[in-house]
C-alpha cells in the first residue's frame, strides 16, 4: 500500500515538473519572440537617429561651409572698407591741400587786382605826364620856330629899323608876350637869341626822353627841318601825321577787340556746326533707312502692279489668274451671300468719286469669277491706290530735299565764318 502512494506521488512529481517546465518554455518562447520584436524596434529607432546625426553632420559641415565663405565675404568688405577709409583720408587731404590753394589763389587775384589798379593810375598819371610832355614840346617848338624867323628877320632887316626881341622866360607864355627894343639893343639881341637856342634845344630833348618813340621821331624829324632850315608848315603835317597814326593805332586796337569777339562767335558757330552736322547724318541715316524700306515697298507695289498690267495677277484678290477655285474654301460664296453684299453695298452712302480711267488689261481668277459677279461694283481702285501710293513717297521725299537744303544753308554760312582772315593776317593788314 505504502509502494502504490510512493509511485502515484512520483508519477505526480514527475507530471509537475514536466508541466512546469512547458511552461517555462512557453515563457521563454514569449520572452525571446518579445525581445526580439524589442531589438527591432530598437534597430529601427537606432537608424532613425543614426540618420538625424547624419543629417545634423551635413548640415554642421554645410554651416560651416558657409560661415567660412562669410568670413571671407567679410574679409573683403573689411579690406574694401579699409581702403575707402584711406581713400576718404586721401580726398580730405586733397581737399584741404585745394582749400589751402584756392585762399593762395584768391589772395594772388586781390594782390593782382591791387597792381592792376595801381597800374591803372600809374598808366593816367603817365599819360598826363605825356600830354603836358606834349603840350611843352608844342611849346618850345613854337618858340623855336619864332626864333629862328626872328633870326632870319634880323639877318634881312636893315641897320635902321627896330629888331623885335624874345625873353627865353618868356618860352611857355602865349606868343603875344613879345617885347619891342631899340637899334642900339641890336648885339644884345642876337646875343640873347643865342643863347636861348641852346636852352630850348636840352628841354626838347629831355622832353623827348619822356614821350613815346613817335614823339621822339617828331623831335628828330624838327631837329633835322631846324638843320635844313625847314618852315613852320612842315612840321604841322607831321604833327598830323602822328595824329593820323595814333588815330590808326587805335582803330587797330579796336579792330583786335572785334577780332576776338568775333573768334569767340566763330567758335560757338562751330559748336553749332557740329551739332547741326550730327543732326544732319542721323537725318540722313533716318532717311537712308526710311528710303531703303519705302523704296522696297515702292518696288514690290511697281512689280504688282506690273503683274496687274500683264494679266499675271488678279485685281480683286491679288490672287494668280490661273489658280483652280477650291470647293471647301470658305471664299467662294452663294447667291444668297452676293445678294447680302449688294444690299450692304446700296444701303451705305458712298460720295461718288470720279477717278482717273487707266488702260490695263485686268483679267480676275477663276475664284472671283466664281465667287460673285457683283465684285467689280465695289468702290476700290488698286490702281488708283497704288499711284496715290507713289505720289505720297515721292512728296516725302521732296519734303526730306526741302529740309537738306535748309540745313545745308546755315552750314554753308557758319563754314564762310570759320574762314575769316586770322589774327596774324588782320595785324599784317
Amino acid at each position: 500500500m505504502s509502494g502504490l502512494t510512493s509511485d502515484v506521488f512520483d508519477e505526480h512529481l514527475v507530471d509537475e515538473s514536466s508541466q512546469y517546465m512547458l511552461d517555462d518554455l512557453q515563457l521563454a518562447a514569449e520572452l525571446g519572440k518579445t525581445l526580439l520584436e524589442r531589438n527591432k524596434e530598437l534597430e529601427a529607432t537606432l537608424k532613425h537617429h543614426q540618420n538625424i546625426i547624419d543629417d545634423h553632420v551635413q548640415e554642421i559641415e554645410y554651416l560651416t561651409k558657409q560661415n567660412a565663405a562669410l568670413r571671407e565675404v567679410n574679409d573683403s568688405r573689411m579690406k574694401i572698407y579699409e581702403q575707402l577709409e584711406v581713400s576718404i583720408q586721401d580726398l580730405e587731404r586733397d581737399k584741404y591741400k585745394l582749400a589751402l590753394e584756392y585762399q593762395a589763389e584768391k589772395k594772388h587775384v586781390k594782390q593782382l587786382c591791387s597792381n592792376i589798379e595801381s597800374l591803372e593810375t600809374k598808366v593816367e598819371e603817365l599819360t598826363r605826364s605825356l600830354e603836358d610832355a606834349r603840350r611843352q614840346a608844342e611849346a618850345d617848338r613854337r618858340t623855336k620856330q619864332t626864333e629862328r624867323l626872328l633870326s632870319q628877320q634880323q639877318q634881312q632887316m636893315p641897320p635902321g629899323l627896330p629888331v623885335i626881341k624874345l625873353n627865353s622866360q618868356t618860352s611857355h607864355e602865349p606868343k603875344d608876350a613879345i617885347p619891342v627894343v631899340t637899334p642900339q639893343e641890336d648885339d644884345s639881341t642876337s646875343r640873347q637869341t643865342d643863347e636861348t637856342c641852346p636852352q630850348a634845344k636840352p628841354t626838347s630833348t629831355a622832353v623827348a626822353k619822356n614821350t613815346d618813340p613817335i614823339l621822339s621821331s617828331q623831335d628828330g624829324d624838327d631837329n633835322q627841318d631846324e638843320r635844313d632850315g625847314g618852315t613852320g608848315t612842315e612840321e604841322h603835317t607831321l604833327s598830323e601825321d602822328n595824329e593820323e597814326v595814333l588815330r590808326i593805332m587805335q582803330e587797330l586796337q579796336r579792330t583786335q577787340k572785334c577780332l576776338l569777339s568775333e573768334q569767340g562767335k566763330v567758335g560757338e558757330l562751330e559748336e553749332q556746326l557740329a551739332a547741326i552736322a550730327q543732326e544732319n547724318t542721323a537725318l540722313q541715316t533716318k532717311l537712308l533707312n526710311a528710303g531703303s524700306s519705302e523704296i522696297k515697298s515702292v518696288y514690290n507695289e511697281l512689280s504688282m502692279l506690273d503683274e496687274f498690267r500683264q494679266g499675271q495677277m488678279c485685281i480683286r484678290c491679288l490672287r494668280d489668274v490661273g489658280e483652280q477655285p477650291d470647293n471647301d474654301s470658305i471664299i467662294t460664296g452663294t447667291e444668297d451671300d452676293d445678294a447680302s453684299l449688294m444690299d450692304l453695298i446700296n444701303n451705305v452712302d458712298i460720295p461718288k468719286v470720279y477717278r482717273s480711267s487707266v488702260t490695263m488689261e485686268a483679267k480676275t481668277c477663276s475664284i472671283c469669277a466664281h465667287s460673285s459677279k457683283y465684285l467689280h461694283e465695289l468702290p476700290v481702285n488698286i490702281v488708283r491706290l497704288l499711284i496715290e501710293l507713289w505720289l505720297l513717297v515721292v512728296r516725302k521725299f521732296t519734303i526730306l530735299k526741302r529740309m537738306l537744303n535748309y540745313l545745308y544753308r546755315p552750314a554753308l554760312l557758319i563754314h564762310q565764318l570759320i574762314n575769316l582772315p586770322a589774327y596774324e593776317q588782320l595785324n599784317c593788314l
